[in-house]
């Protein structure tokens, strides 16, 4: 291979590699600001798609509308441009308003600091191949689609393999700023080097002249990138629902996209049609029969390794058809940025209705299977097109059945999916699916849920509706705390609580107490305080204060006001759901939470989760502070309205140990096995955990091993 191919080569690797080195970066360092919620990902990745079209568009332009001669200069003034924006991650200046609309703020955030460096990158892709088939008219320029594609592939790998772990996000915002300079300038070298050609050429064998650029195929250019780009943006979309909000499960879904464009760009003999579509039918066949014997989710209750092995296979397999037959589609080299341009269309019509119009005119998940349905009727479209084939003849009949079939049982999911017995409200908002669910057996009760994960109890007979329910109940860690505070005798009790649910531990006030509650979701406040399906926060003796916003902006906000609350308890609630808010778990964080505290204060922190161990992690951010850190773990204990749990409870004075294991003596031992148990945390495991900040957290390694290993850990 001639040296100056390689250039071609390394060029488009690299920008490829910088686009998709980014998108993590930038999403995870305003994940913070925005609460954690999957939708901050959504709305990236809304925002990237879109400016990844603008970045063809512009390429087109390029290529099609300026001489050969004058490209260079015209690409060296927009590289100059987006070297004056540098660096990329946006300044603690952009911090949203509590009240300000969360989608504006962060597609002006973007707009400011990463969009036209974004741009640039994406123009690089079509470019170089247009000038790498004026520069080389008699070789291809389709694979080096492949090649970009791989380098996007590997820059997302990185991210939490190599980059994530092992560099500050400041110090992953300078690397991507010199990187970008110095590919922008292998760019210009490409550029420079096609215009001194001199050759107008085009590869006759690379063009189909018998077959015309119709407005059908140019609608599937268009269509069947956006289904793909539904399809894995509805993936993702459940992955950070059901399993946590973090860049490491953002870069699942993408990954897989991208590994279906390298292989059906790189060789046209990867996508065998008959053997794709046959495992897709099978696919859909499994995820339906799991859809509906899960009422509405397919993969709940398992594994964090099975839910993105299910999803996955199924995206793989999708993406498979949609990008294999778009390569069917393709066009010679004199139309290759109208090519790219329409491709990069679809995504962005794909990334704009996941992320921006299906949260505000869908109640439920319903990306997912749209997608699908999409991707069969379209698939189904190129093949009627297609004159041979192993779907030709009489096989084609057979394709429209199993298409409608698999179109028609999508449609049914669509209408019976997260419909569930006994739902009494179910609505969609930035932070995800709220449902409260009632139950009227022999002890009625209502439930409030977010997505898969339960945000609190209540029994509806007098009695049982007063007391605290499932994780909160007296035999669970915060119920020993707050015995303790709440004897009588004891002064007045300042409660602080991150995380509202339906109000739970309002339960535990007194007359004379003060409890205040930070929920940064409003339908959550409405639906626990104002629907009538709860009463918790209605019933109780103490003060109760809501503060509506993100609870750390709105602690720091409080700080920086000279209003310190003086808490003798507070509260973090916030991960019991597996997406969790890693904003909330750096030193930074809990330094806001110490200054918060009494003197005698104690801060009691929820720790139940089905894919993470949180405990150590906690206790070393405690230790950063100050303070000493407990285990609390009880069983289920129905007579009490106690569910199993686990709390780390952190104090000042190491000695509080013991009122923990007073309280919990308090209980009996059935069986022999006492209902909650108060352990010490070794400290030299606590002190091995690596401290995490604003500026760098690893959330690989809180993925929760089997219950041996932890043992054999502690």
């Amino acid at each position: 291979m001639p040296p100056a191919v390689w250039l071609f080569v390394v060029a488009i690797f690299a920008s490829a590699f910088l686009i998709f080195g980014v998108q993590p970066m930038v999403g995870k360092h305003i994940l913070p600001w925005f609460g954690g919620a999957p939708s901050v990902w959504m709305t990236c990745l809304a925002f990237f798609q879109t400016a990844l079209f603008l970045g063809y568009a512009y390429a087109y332009a390029l290529a099609a509308r300026v001489p050969p001669l004058w490209q260079p200069l015209v690409h060296a003034l927009v590289f100059l441009a987006a070297l004056l924006v540098l660096p990329v991650l946006p300044g603690a200046t952009w911090k949203p308003a509590p009240s300000a609309d969360a989608t504006l703020q962060i597609l002006a955030m973007l707009s400011a600091s990463v969009a036209l460096p974004f741009v640039m990158l994406a123009a690089t892709g079509p470019l170089l191949q247009a000038w790498y088939a004026r520069a080389f008219p008699g070789r291809s320029p389709y694979p080096l689609y492949a090649v970009s594609n791989l380098g996007s592939l590997l820059g997302l790998l990185s991210f939490p393999f190599a980059v994530e772990p092992n560099l500050a996000l400041s110090q992953q915002g300078r690397l991507w700023s010199w990187s970008f300079a110095a590919t922008g300038l292998g760019v210009l070298a490409c550029a420079l080097l096609a215009a001194r050609s001199g050759s107008g050429a085009r590869s006759q064998t690379q063009e189909s002249p018998g077959e015309a650029v119709d407005a059908g195929r140019v609608a599937l250019w268009i269509l069947l990138p956006a289904s793909a780009v539904v399809m894995f943006m509805g993936v993702t979309n459940q992955l950070c629902l059901d399993v946590a909000s973090v860049p490491f499960l953002w870069i699942v879904p993408l990954s897989i996209y991208l590994v279906t464009l390298v292989l059906c760009f790189g060789s046209e003999r990867v996508y065998v049609r008959g053997v794709f579509v046959t495992l897709a039918v099978a696919s859909l066949v499994w995820l339906l029969a799991r859809l509906f014997s899960r009422a509405g989710d397919p993969f709940a209750g398992g594994s964090v390794g099975a839910s993105v092995l299910g999803y996955g296979g199924a995206l793989f397999l999708g993406c498979m058809i949609a990008h294999g037959e778009l390569y069917r589609l393709r066009p010679g080299p004199s139309k290759l940025t109208a090519f790219y341009l329409a491709v990069a269309g679809g995504g962005a019509l794909g990334g704009l209705f996941v992320g921006l119009l299906a949260p505000r005119i869908f109640h439920g998940y319903h990306e997912l299977p749209l997608g699908v349905a999409a991707c069969w009727l379209l698939a189904l479209v190129a093949i009627a097109r297609s004159p041979t084939g192993v779907f030709a003849g009489r096989l084609r009949a057979a394709t429209w059945a199993l298409a409608a079939l698999g179109i028609g049982a999508v449609v049914w999911a669509l209408r019976t999916q997260g419909v569930e017995p006994g739902a009494v409200l179910v609505e969609r908002n930035f932070f995800g699916i709220l449902r409260v669910l009632e139950s009227d057996g022999p002890t009625p009760f209502v439930v409030l849920r977010h997505g898969t994960t339960r945000h609190g109890l209540q029994y509806k007979s007098a009695g049982l509706k007063e007391r605290p329910t499932a994780y909160y109940g007296e035999t669970t860690g915060i119920g020993l705390v707050l015995a303790d505070r709440t004897r009588d005798g004891r002064p007045p009790l300042s409660l602080g609580v991150v995380g509202l649910g339906v109000g739970t531990l309002a339960a535990y006030g007194r007359a004379g107490d003060r409890i205040v509650f930070y929920e940064i979701d409003p339908d959550v406040v409405r639906i626990a305080r104002d629907s009538g399906h709860f009463s918790y926060l209605a019933d109780s003796a103490a003060g109760i204060e809501i503060v509506i916003g993100d609870a750390r902006l709105s602690l720091e906000a409080e700080l920086a006001g000279g209003a310190p609350r003086g808490f003798d308890v507070l509260v973090l609630d916030a991960f019991t759901s597996d997406a969790v808010p890693l904003h909330l778990l750096t030193a930074e964080a809990f330094r806001v939470y110490a200054a918060h505290l009494a003197p005698g204060g104690v801060l009691a922190v929820h720790v139940s989760n089905r894919s993470f161990d949180l405990t150590h992690q906690v206790a070393r951010l405690g230790s950063a502070v100050g303070l000493s850190a407990f285990r609390v773990v009880n069983r289920n204990a129905p007579r009490r309205l106690a569910e199993e749990s686990r709390w780390v409870v952190l104090a000042r004075d190491p000695a509080y140990f013991e009122v923990l294991e007073a309280e919990a003596a308090r209980f009996p031992k059935p069986g022999g096995n006492p209902l909650t148990g108060a352990h010490r945390l070794d400290p030299e495991r606590v002190g091995r955990t690596p401290l995490w900040s604003d500026d760098f957290s690893n959330v690989l390694e809180l993925l929760r091993l089997p219950e041996p290993a932890r043992a054999a850990e502690r």
